[in-house]
């Protein structure tokens, strides 16, 4: 059951009525609601692995407790790193077991050893690297006397469990999340209604620009030997937008659906490919990992090499973003993308910029051509690793590579329409991804491109936009639901 589902949309409207009508009594009341929710959706998303989530929440739950209770010293740390070993090891076995069994085998067979080994068939847990690092975040904080645990075990699972976030994100806090659920929740209209136009634009993210990039991009990347350089390029754009439109859109509706029960989650993307420099793309990009990753991995590796001053940086960086890379999976193309990521960060350490965050036209509706040049070079840059991200294996990734820089490179790009076997050009569907970006573009000050359209326009305007977008949605998107690329992570 995914958002853009009619499934999804009678659950959702069955659970509102319950919430708002039925389970209003208190904070309890509601959180038993959107517990018993969650157990639901999950089920219905992976049912295999509800006991698993339940393990989880249990042991770190009571860790928690004990870490809290113990005095500084091999008793307090002996429950913190079992705590750390067993939720590093849930992503070990079922995300990386086969990779890293692979790398080692491959490893001793370059020496002639002749080791030759079947994976195991491990099913995927959904949601297991956003859930685990919730609870690895929750174990450091509470070790290190940030937070206090919680003794609201209902509150806790509530938490662990939410529907909203569950499966992709984002990667909550519970000292954000939690406080706001321990109180009885009171109908926000307005709250409510930037959730719908939320929900809506997250929508229309997914299903028009994502799901229609989706079938041009899958078109080149699938069969890429037979397609010009220029073609390959226009791959690489389409699938920039279709990654960028799928994930933020699950996050803006996510966020969106979230606000109908008057809880805020936090806002995964701002805006990242109207950044000028790659440390200010990743404070817009997946910004609850891009957190996650600078407040338990960079800035602990930042201290340790704090000695060899600028090196020390960059080596803390490198390894910080080859570890968001394996984050996304087990593929040695995921540890490139994560690498190259880094790499982009040297130019920005040695000039000692990297903590700029310029707001990239201020009080202006048109760019300046050092802005303009600096966002189009960094999306070049960031569009190039996601030939990695996107490829199967390391070969696919370097061969397409190669494809582009061809002289068939200047050449005009075409696809080969499935139908009729003729070379085509999508004027169109770009005409409308335009349109798309400059909407964007627009409503970049805001959490999501269309919140201010609902508030400063006149009603006519805004119902006009409203139902041409529902138009569009109806024209143009995709009805086979596919399912959001996030959650085979």
């Amino acid at each position: 059951m995914v958002f853009n589902s009619i499934n999804f949309a009678v659950f959702l409207l069955l659970v509102l009525i319950l919430y708002w009508w039925v389970f209003k009594k208190n904070a309890k009341t509601q959180n038993l609601l959107l517990l018993l929710a969650s157990i639901v959706f999950y089920c219905m998303a992976d049912w295999k692995f509800i006991f698993l989530l339940a393990a989880s929440g249990f042991i770190n739950f009571y860790l928690a407790k004990f870490i809290a209770k113990k005095e500084e010293g091999k008793i307090r740390s002996l429950f913190f790193y079992t705590g750390i070993i067993f939720n590093v090891g849930l992503l070990l076995y079922f995300k990386y077991f086969n990779f890293f069994i692979q790398s080692f085998v491959n490893l001793f067979n370059y020496s002639g050893a002749g080791i030759s080994f079947t994976p195991f068939h491990i099913l995927l847990p959904l949601g297991i690297s956003f859930f685990t690092f919730q609870m690895i975040g929750y174990l450091i904080d509470v070790n290190n006397d940030e937070i206090e645990p919680t003794g609201n075990l209902l509150g806790f699972f509530t938490y662990l469990a939410y529907f909203p976030k569950i499966l992709s994100g984002p990667i909550e806090r519970i000292q954000k999340f939690l406080p706001q659920i321990q109180k009885k929740r009171e109908f926000d209209y307005i709250l409510a209604v930037d959730g719908l136009r939320e929900i809506l634009w997250g929508l229309f993210k997914k299903i028009v620009i994502a799901d229609n990039c989706a079938v041009y991009a899958n078109e080149i990347f699938d069969n890429y030997t037979v397609y010009s350089g220029s073609t390959l390029a226009l791959g690489i754009f389409f699938f920039a937008f279709q990654i960028y439109c799928d994930f933020s859109g699950y996050s803006d509706m996510a966020c969106g659906i979230s606000k109908l029960f008057n809880i805020r989650i936090v806002n995964n993307f701002a805006f990242p490919f109207f950044s000028t420099n790659i440390s200010d793309f990743w404070r817009k990009w997946h910004i609850s990992l891009t957190t996650w990753m600078m407040d338990y991995i960079f800035t602990p590796l930042s201290f340790i090499l704090r000695k060899y001053k600028k090196t020390g940086l960059i080596i803390s960086i490198v390894l910080t973003f080859l570890l968001v890379g394996l984050w996304h999976g087990a593929n040695s193309t995921f540890i490139v993308f994560g690498v190259l990521h880094g790499l982009y960060f040297i130019p920005l350490v040695l000039i000692g910029s990297m903590n700029k965050n310029e707001i990239v036209a201020a009080g202006r509706l048109i760019p300046s051509f050092k802005e303009f040049f600096g966002m189009i070079a960094l999306f070049i840059l960031t569009s190039f690793t996601a030939v990695f991200f996107r490829a199967e294996n390391l070969h696919q990734a370097i061969n397409y590579v190669s494809g582009i820089f061809s002289n068939s490179l200047f050449s005009i790009p075409y696809i080969i329409e499935e139908e009729t076997g003729l070379p085509i050009l999508p004027k169109l569907f770009i005409l409308l991804l335009c349109g798309f970006i400059i909407v964007e573009w627009i409503g970049r000050k805001g959490d999501f491109a269309i919140v201010n359209i609902g508030k400063k326009r006149n009603r006519f305007f805004r119902w006009s936009f409203y139902f041409a977008i529902i138009y569009i949605i109806y024209y143009w998107g995709k009805s086979d639901m596919n399912a959001f690329i996030y959650f085979q992570f």
